[in-house]
């Protein structure tokens, strides 16, 4: 029996794969391309989760005992410029991935949903039971697909988690379109940082936090039927990510905008998470500040 993980070779995806690799479990990664990033113990299978055929094909060849769904478009602006892919990555492809379980009788899908189904929200720590309010098309789009997950739950039998993901980073910053991804890029070509509302704030977690979470929320049959934040529980404000920027690279140049919506951003509760999934995440700070500094000349990492 295998693990299939949809979008095995993206960012998120291929952290997943390690994961499950090293801890000896089979998986099948499941992406249209192959990024490079894929651990070679792991079969990848090419095929599009647009192409509902090609995934019902899949299915029926190889015994799948559940699947992760990590196929998105991710970059809020991307979406709001291009809502039809969006709504084709974001919605579709999770559409497919429940139509061919359904045919083929497999049981559980593991899906990475998104903080952005919150909206903006005033509370201090968002837990799962906050309204879902999402205030862009991305947001509305992921909320989409869960609705989808729990229709096909309660009309078909199908067992689920939804993993509400934060802000999340440890990625190779030349290709990431996140803040600190951003921000590396800037401080390595020598241009200033523009924070833009120096008091919002995020809340960070890393990529193999996440991945240890899709790990135990495959492998433990008892844990269905639930959506679980997944996020480090802490706040870090963008003027506090700039100057851990700085730390790394002493001479970049911080540049502070003001904007009217100042100190907004979301916070995971993530107490569900600690409590079923043993999630404990490292402390952001400390773990983005290793990130920078993995990137960052030796002659300027203090």
């Amino acid at each position: 029996m295998a693990i299939l993980i949809i979008g095995g070779s993206g960012f998120i995806g291929s952290r997943v794969v390690d994961v499950f690799v090293k801890n000896h479990i089979y998986v099948l990664p499941y992406d249209i391309i192959n990024s490079g990033r894929l651990n070679e113990r792991a079969k990848w299978v090419q095929a599009d989760i647009l192409d509902l055929s090609a995934v019902e094909r899949l299915l029926f060849e190889y015994e799948i005992e559940a699947m992760i769904h990590l196929v998105g478009l991710p970059s809020i602006s991307y979406c709001e410029k291009n809502p039809h892919f969006s709504f084709q990555l974001n919605v579709l492809s999770v559409q497919n991935a429940l139509e061919a379980m359904r045919k083929t009788d497999i049981e559980k899908i593991i899906f990475a949903s998104s903080a952005a189904v919150y909206g903006y929200s005033n509370r201090y720590h968002v837990t799962e039971s906050d309204p879902l309010n999402p205030n862009n098309i991305y947001g509305y789009h992921k909320l989409m697909a869960e609705e989808a997950i729990r229709a096909y739950s309660e009309s078909y039998g199908l067992k689920y988690v939804i993993l509400r993901l934060f802000n999340v980073y440890g990625g190779n910053p030349l290709f990431g379109k996140d803040v600190i991804s951003i921000f590396i890029r800037r401080a390595l070509s020598g241009e200033p940082l523009i924070v833009k509302g120096p008091k919002k704030f995020r809340d960070f977690v890393h990529v193999d936090d996440v991945a240890n979470a899709f790990l135990y929320a495959t492998t433990n049959g008892d844990i269905c039927n639930v959506t679980i934040n997944i996020g480090s529980g802490k706040r870090i404000s963008l003027g506090e990510l700039a100057e851990l920027v700085k730390f790394h690279f002493p001479n970049i140049e911080i540049r502070e905008e003001e904007v009217s919506d100042d100190g907004t951003g979301l916070q995971a509760d993530i107490s569900l998470a600690r409590k079923l999934l043993k999630f404990n995440p490292r402390n952001p700070k400390e773990g983005i500040s290793n990130h920078i500094a993995a990137y960052a000349p030796k002659g300027d990492n203090r």
